[in-house]
């Protein structure tokens, strides 16, 4: 891995670290369904990346079953965060 790659994953890392902390401060002010589904996507986004990091340094090697040749964990954690966000905005859309 190429110094400019770890610079970008430090970054990423730091940044999404930051939105899952204050993700989750918001998350014991709000009781809130649409709200909750938004901090659970930016939860889910953060573990995305820190496991991608994992595996491209080579600590974590996917060894679960795969689909369509893709691993199950790495789809499972590229998917829950676009599916909360859909969920929250539909919640938000379906409100009066």
């Amino acid at each position: 891995m190429s110094q400019s790659e770890m610079i970008l994953f430090a970054v990423k890392l730091i940044l999404g670290g930051i939105t899952a902390l204050t993700a989750v401060m918001l998350y014991s002010k709000t009781k809130d369904g649409a709200w909750i589904s938004m901090v659970a996507g930016f939860i889910f986004a953060y573990a995305e990346s820190v496991y991608t990091l994992l595996v491209d340094l080579g600590l974590r090697i996917p060894f679960d079953f795969y689909i369509a040749g893709i691993p199950f964990t790495s789809l499972l954690f590229t998917v829950l965060p676009w599916t909360f966000f859909i969920l929250a905005f539909s919640i938000m859309l379906t409100r009066k």
